[in-house]
């Protein structure tokens, strides 16, 4: 089996089967986010600035969450790949309890303290207060989003794509259409400015989740656990599971608490910085929305290879993901630069702001093959091969050791423009690549979790001896 063999029609089918829907997931997400944008944009940029500094908890928070279920998800690709429904049942008992323990603390700083949350952010008082009333009604949803991303992230572990994307873009369409109504007070509805947009956000959590975890329920799929087999693990599944989980968790912590610095610094350059990268970060994820369905497949796909004993599809695979990102990741830069213009044009911002956003474009695109090939070899390569520690180990030390120094200098030493900040930043992205496709060639990500965990009822007489 070749590396470049790109006619190979069982690896495209399958990474079309799993990530057509989680790129159709993450698109519809990022679009309907940026519509969102665009609506609350109508009332000025510091609401722009406002909503995307509240939403640097849920972004610390929802990270968590994908680092725990990223994690779990090492082993449900694992366990399906040797067909142990029961493994991969347990392994969403323990997402679900950590995603929980988590999401209360973080619901109650967001809905208690939401104004110290924005203050760290930012100095401008409008800024601050308008933060702050989303902050404190978005919060509320962050335990329901535990629950969604438990049973979504694991879905994709034993290739259950569609169930996701549906609840997901039902639940997207009606926070877009209800953010307009409640901003501006349309059909009857009060006029309720940047709460109206939070109000809708967290009434479209509700509204995914119960859509996710209902459908599976009633059509009895893979993740229709009792609560009863939420438990009998062994304590060599827990400390492997903790052993391979904990990194990813941390690593995601870590590097949030990093990359939330940049919005520090940026600050520093003003409103109108802040402004000019939510609306790039928004335009960036209409693109990366693709390989964020490449990565999780490629996650899904290796650790089910590996799991069935297939190591060595599972290294050409990886490999094969890499390269095609790799073109796609040029293409994107290309496509990203053309279409910007666009995007822009639906937003009400200033002529500084806009000329910023020109530019930084530039920067985005320059730095897109970099940064595509880290979240292939990261998400999908290492983790789903159980090289977490590696993944840890270059995602953490990037930001903290290369990012924020060179933020620091950009901004408190040269006082450079926010796209030569942005700039300065994005070096990291080229060092965390070039050790990645090392670590790629090297073959050493590839661990099987699994193999030697009991399965069936032969686990569940061992956790009961134990």
């Amino acid at each position: 089996m070749k590396v470049l063999d790109l006619k190979d029609r069982k690896y495209w089918k399958l990474m079309i089967a799993i990530g057509l829907p989680i790129a159709l997931q993450n698109l519809i997400f990022n679009g309907l986010n940026m519509v969102d944008n665009i609506l609350i944009g109508g009332l000025g940029e510091a609401n722009i600035a406002a909503v995307g500094i509240a939403n640097k908890l849920s972004f610390v928070f929802n990270l968590f969450l994908f680092g725990v279920n990223s994690g779990a998800n090492i082993f449900s690709a694992q366990f399906w790949g040797k067909k142990d429904l029961t493994g991969v049942r347990r392994v969403l008992g323990l997402s679900l309890f950590m995603g929980m323990v988590v999401a209360v603390p973080f619901m109650i700083v967001g809905v208690l303290f939401p104004e110290t949350v924005i203050a760290l952010f930012s100095d401008d008082p409008l800024v601050i207060s308008q933060g702050a009333a989303y902050l404190r009604i978005a919060a509320v949803s962050f335990p329901i989003s535990a629950v969604t991303s438990s049973y979504g992230m694991q879905s994709r572990g034993v290739g259950r794509t569609k169930i996701p994307l549906l609840s997901s873009a039902s639940a997207l369409t009606f926070n877009t259409i209800f953010t307009y109504l409640l901003i501006y007070g349309k059909l009857g509805l009060p006029e309720m400015g940047i709460r109206g947009a939070a109000v809708a956000t967290l009434f479209a959590r509700v509204i995914e989740c119960g859509l996710l975890v209902g459908l599976i329920y009633r059509n009895k799929f893979e993740l229709a656990a009792r609560l009863s087999e939420f438990s009998g693990y062994t304590g060599m599944f827990l400390k492997r599971f903790a052993r391979s989980v904990a990194p990813v968790i941390t690593n995601e912590l870590l590097w949030a608490v990093g990359v939330t610095g940049y919005t520090y610094f940026y600050g520093r350059l003003g409103t109108e910085a802040v402004a000019t990268v939510q609306i790039m970060d928004l335009v960036n994820g209409i693109f990366f929305s693709l390989f964020a369905g490449i990565s999780n497949a490629c996650g899904a796909i290796i650790g089910n290879k590996i799991g069935a004993g297939e190591d060595n599809t599972a290294r050409v695979y990886a490999k094969r993901s890499v390269v095609v990102v790799m073109a796609l990741g040029a293409l994107a830069g290309g496509l990203m630069v053309l279409v910007a213009p666009l995007f822009l044009g639906f937003f009400n911002i200033s002529d500084v702001t806009r000329e910023l956003c020109r530019i930084s474009v530039l920067v985005y695109a320059a730095f897109n093959v970099p940064r595509v090939v880290n979240m292939v070899i990261i998400v999908g390569v290492c983790r789903g091969g159980g090289d977490t520690l590696f993944a840890m180990a270059i995602d953490v030390l990037a930001p903290w050791l290369i990012g924020l120094p060179m933020a620091y200098l950009g901004v408190e030493v040269f006082a450079f423009p926010v796209y030569f900040v942005m700039a300065m930043i994005y070096t990291e992205e080229v060092v965390k690549s070039i050790l990645g496709v090392i670590r790629l060639l090297s073959n050493k990500w590839l661990h099987n979790l699994v193999r030697d965990i009991p399965q069936g009822e032969e686990a569940a007489a061992t956790a009961e001896s134990s």
